[in-house]
């Protein structure tokens, strides 16, 4: 059999080779773009029947004489002849393929199979192969389904409707969704990591940050969480959560992915060295803009930490109370703000609460915003100690999750004139978040 598949393949190459020499003979002196595109057609149009011929010699089920067995009814058990040989026709990387394989009927159970397909991986009526489904599922995730659409035209030939592509990023964004909420729900109940530990070198950071997407009923915020390493200055290995949900639902999905990334791993025990001790866990850098909701969240999740306000957002609250206080964009406004903020960075929040105390606000515009500002600083002065946590090595910037909010969420979300449905949402930010993480898709989760 190897011989006549070997036989079979180097006949089709042969053509392959006689057609492009004819096309180079009739072609003389073609610019580069025009012989590329010759060598690209010709090799896609024989890569269907090599497909073909490759699936028939490795594929038991369709051989003779293994396709002539009879084989157990899936439902009663009882042994079966083919009844007989149907078609089947799937799109795959390689082009469109057309086979025959045996199809087996008990009368009994009124049911019919065919060995080949789940050989193959098919579910019945299935018409994309999975290695479509994988392509269609990434760029889906990407860009809108319809220029998603003409991007696989474009580059393999092939054609996909943006329905297609639709239903197939969502569906397994679905599936993914529902394998995090279980895993979500385990750690809760065990205190331990659902899936196979991560281990994030170095320091354990985590990051939280909320981003505005346009959903049908309006603008909703989508909390982005990121559990990383921080070693050697550099936060990396990085991986994601997305969501719109509240905080106190946001908080549970957080400590799924910080678990499974090493948090809940403990590193020592505290206490008598007989009896029952206190296991010590992780440390974690925990890393926001200042909001309240985050710094609930890591009360409420995780335990030996250290809370950090990013310190761009921090001199961002600094430059507001100076453009109210002294005329946006004006000459005092700039001076003033610069020697707040590095007062900040050398020295913390002490200074800076002291200068916000002898500030006299002169309009009702910047009354308010003293007010609120010298809150925001007088509660967070414990999280921005900058200069002890330079000296630790600690990060002072969620510029990581800054980032993410705008490659994972912003850029693919809001596109002009784009209105999400929550299903549709969050199965894209689900499927987004899993790649972004470096995870491969699951082919459990291509085939549902």
């Amino acid at each position: 059999m190897y011989e006549v598949l070997s036989t079979a393949i180097l006949s089709r190459l042969r053509q392959l080779a006689t057609e492009l020499m004819v096309w180079s003979r009739d072609h003389r002196d073609a610019p580069l773009v025009d012989q590329e595109q010759a060598v690209l057609e010709a090799v896609r149009s024989i890569m269907p029947d090599l497909l073909l011929m490759v699936l028939k010699d490795c594929t038991s089920a369709v051989r003779l004489p293994l396709a002539q067995w009879r084989h157990g009814c899936p439902s009663c058990g009882q042994r079966r002849g083919v009844h007989q040989w149907r078609e089947r026709q799937v799109a795959t990387r390689c082009g469109s393929i057309h086979f025959e394989r045996p199809y087996y009927y008990c009368r009994a159970c009124k049911c019919g199979w065919a060995p080949a397909d789940a050989s193959l991986g098919l579910r019945q009526y299935e018409q994309l192969s999975m290695g479509i489904k994988e392509w269609l599922v990434h760029l889906g995730a990407s860009t809108d389904f319809r220029e998603a659409s003409d991007l696989l035209k474009k580059l393999t030939g092939l054609t996909v409707a943006p329905e297609t592509v639709r239903q197939h990023t969502e569906g397994v964004g679905a599936a993914l969704e529902r394998q995090q909420q279980g895993a979500m729900a385990q750690v809760e109940m065990t205190q331990e990591a659902a899936e196979p530990v991560e281990l994030a070198p170095g320091l354990l950071v985590v990051e939280t940050d909320g981003v505005m997407v346009r959903y049908k009923n309006g603008w909703h915020e989508v909390k982005l969480g990121l559990v990383g390493g921080h070693k050697d200055g550099r936060t990396g290995a990085l991986s994601y959560v997305a969501a719109r949900e509240s905080a106190e639902q946001f908080g549970p999905r957080l400590l799924c992915e910080a678990a499974r990334r090493g948090a809940l791993e403990i590193v020592g025990w505290q206490g008598p060295i007989t009896g029952m001790g206190l296991a010590m866990l992780r440390e974690v850098v925990i890393l926001g803009d200042g909001a309240h909701w985050i710094w609930t969240l890591a009360a409420d999740y995780f335990g030996v930490r250290t809370e950090i306000v990013d310190f761009y957002h921090a001199s961002e609250h600094l430059w507001a109370i100076a453009n109210a206080q002294y005329g946006q964009g004006s000459a005092k406004a700039k001076e003033w703000a610069e020697a707040r903020v590095t007062e900040l960075y050398e020295k913390g929040a002490k200074p800076v609460l002291a200068a916000l105390s002898s500030v006299r606000p002169s309009t009702k515009e910047a009354t308010k915003v003293l007010r609120r500002e010298r809150g925001y600083f007088r509660n967070n002065a414990y999280r921005m100690a900058y200069p002890q946590f330079r000296e630790q090595g600690l990060p002072i910037g969620s510029g990581a999750i800054e980032s993410a909010a705008k490659h994972l969420v912003q850029l693919r979300m809001k596109r002009p004139g784009v209105r999400w449905s929550d299903a549709g949402a969050q199965g894209v930010l689900a499927v987004r978040a899993h790649l972004a993480s470096g995870r491969p898709l699951p082919s459990g989760k291509l085939a549902a």
